[in-house]
């Protein structure tokens, strides 16, 4: 049987050849296991919350329930493993819970295998990736729950989901159905550690790039080069909203990423040092480092976090480079020079050895600098300039035969931004 047909018609009429049978098969167990429910866990003895299904469209999964509706002196519900009592894990251990399901897969709600239904409240968590679970019908049991239940992380859960969207097929079901009888009488993978189910999915790490211009373009195709999925990118220009760059929506304002930084991951795609430094002191998100596969990285150098390296860039040994550096498109930094943060080297730069870079300053394109210079803080060095002396604080440096067009104190950055 071909996946194609079988995932247009086949499936369904494999649900139905299980579902139908089962049904009558197991409708005595499914009495007694009523009857023990209402006797050990109260009323009602089904279970019903809504779920989205495929195409996220909602509709109420039925299952026994497994907890009793204790309460505390306020009248709110306990926690989970309080009202868990030993008759509720038994039911859980042997997925007996589970088979009012067998409803939901005959009305056509459910498959018998496919990602499993979660939480309504987990849909605006999801990546565009992890969304695709909602492709295909969900399941009473899929190819995540033989890989381990309830005992595997979230972020692998929805891997396995997902790869179970891209290979379904009739072989595959009957697979996991199979493996499903040897997990569930196995007992294995029941509860994750520490306990008594899955705990809450509070949403994955979204990779997004802060900043929509051309230093953000070529971030994000230096992130999509070294294999790493893109969420979004964000920027205060809404004329840029609902614009893409490289496939990939430019989201909303910078304020959204503020409002719940768990959420995120990312690098700052601007070029403005000051700029750059205030984001990020006003995002508290976790900064991740980006090499272009194209790019020469060795293994003694280190990189802070938000630094990127651009493709044909060279960072040669015992390098020590800081936080939110920008290595640009075959920039080169020669053995043990020592760069601090939001640094800026220019589109092929040359730094010989042992240069000392201070935090904020900017190497223009093409500029080079000889071994042991010191250039400090707040530093502009123009395109094709040759430095051959330490410069000052805040400086800035023109010309082949290098002269200063300006020295004064920076302004200090106002941290509370």
């Amino acid at each position: 049987m071909s996946k194609g047909f079988y995932r247009r018609f086949g499936k369904r009429l494999f649900d139905l050849s299980v579902a139908v049978p089962a049904l009558i098969l197991f409708a005595p167990l499914l009495a007694v296991t009523a009857v023990l429910v209402r006797v050990f866990l109260g009323s009602p003895v089904l279970f019903r919350q809504e779920r989205p299904g495929r195409g996220g469209m909602l509709f109420k999964i039925c299952k026994f329930r497994s907890m009793t509706d204790a309460r505390d002196a306020n009248g709110a519900l306990l926690y989970d493993d309080l009202r868990l009592t030993a008759f509720g894990k038994f039911l859980r251990a042997s997925s007996l819970d589970e088979l009012p399901e067998l409803w939901n897969v005959l009305i056509g709600q459910m498959s018998l295998v496919g990602p499993r239904p979660l939480k309504v409240r987990y849909l605006p968590m999801y990546s565009s990736e992890q969304a695709r679970r909602h492709d295909v019908t969900p399941g009473i049991t899929g190819w995540a729950q033989v890989n381990g239940r309830n005992a595997v992380g979230w972020d692998e859960r929805f891997q396995l989901d997902v790869w179970y969207v891209d290979n379904q097929s009739f072989w595959l079901d009957v697979q996991i159905l199979w493996k499903t009888f040897a997990a569930v009488f196995g007992r294995k993978g029941i509860t994750a550690e520490g306990h008594v189910s899955m705990p809450d999915f509070e949403g994955s790490k979204q990779v997004v790039v802060i900043g929509a211009g051309g230093h953000g373009k070529v971030v994000v195709s230096t992130l999509q080069a070294a294999g790493v999925a893109v969420e979004a990118v964000y920027d205060d220009n809404s004329q840029l909203w609902g614009t893409q760059i490289l496939g990939i929506p430019v989201r909303g304002p910078i304020a959204d990423v503020r409002a719940t930084p768990h959420r995120f991951s990312g690098i700052v795609g601007i070029g403005d040092a000051r700029i750059r430094q205030k984001l990020v002191e006003s995002l508290p998100i976790e900064w991740i480092t980006a090499i272009h596969p194209r790019a020469f990285v060795h293994h003694s150098a280190k990189l802070g976090a938000g630094t990127v390296v651009f493709a044909g860039a060279v960072v040669q040994p015992h390098v020590s480079v800081g936080c939110h550096v920008i290595v640009n498109t075959s920039a080169s930094i020669d053995h043990d020079c020592q760069i601090g943060d939001y640094v800026g080297i220019g589109p092929g730069a040359h730094l010989s050895g042992t240069v000392c870079v201070d935090d904020r300053s900017l190497l223009g394109t093409g500029s080079s600098v000889i071994p042991n210079i010191r250039i400090e803080t707040d530093v502009t060095v123009g395109a094709g300039t040759v430095v051959i002396n330490n410069v000052p604080r805040g400086c800035t440096l023109v010309g082949p035969s290098p002269r200063i067009v300006r020295h004064a104190e920076p302004v200090e950055l106002n941290r509370s931004a």
